[in-house]
């Protein structure tokens, strides 16, 4: 499991998605934060996709000249040939590894983003629902008044 500043990044993750529906009140106060966080965790990703895209371009770029300046093993080569010599070469090959890997880490966290921002219209609707709940139900609402009076004494 990846840690971050000591937290643990699968369990906020797990924790900034899931709602608890008798902490709504919480739930509102924490979204904001939770969707700033992975918004800027995205970000983060999307800027190192991009970098190792221009990487993997500069670096077959160098690559290139390469191979058609200098062949293989002496001998000039066709530009299929260079194409070919390019597209094996161990570092270009590198190059991509690394920028398959940032866009599958910046697609990861744009579900994320997409997930938290699902959980806000969810809050929304579940909010409303409680709402319409408690107002005609006098059971859940003294249920309710007794879950918050606990949480409130653990503070």
């Amino acid at each position: 499991m990846s840690k971050l500043n000591d937290i643990d990044v699968e369990t906020f993750l797990k924790d900034s998605v899931l709602i608890d529906p008798l902490c709504i009140t919480d739930e509102y106060v924490r979204l904001p934060s939770d969707l700033a966080y992975w918004n800027q965790r995205h970000s983060d990703a999307l800027k190192a996709h991009l970098r190792a895209k221009i990487e993997l371009d500069r670096v077959e770029a160098m690559v290139y000249l390469e191979k058609r300046e200098g062949g293989v093993d002496g001998k000039r080569l066709t530009v299929d040939g260079v194409n070919a010599a390019v597209a094996v070469d161990p570092r270009v090959l590198s190059a991509r590894e690394a920028a398959v890997l940032a866009e599958v880490e910046k697609s990861r966290l744009h579900g994320v983003v997409s997930a938290v921002g699902a959980k806000k219209d969810m809050l929304v609707s579940l909010g409303a629902h409680v709402r319409q709940e408690m107002d005609g139900d006098p059971v859940v609402r003294a249920a309710h008044a007794g879950f918050r009076a606990q949480q409130e004494s653990k503070r």
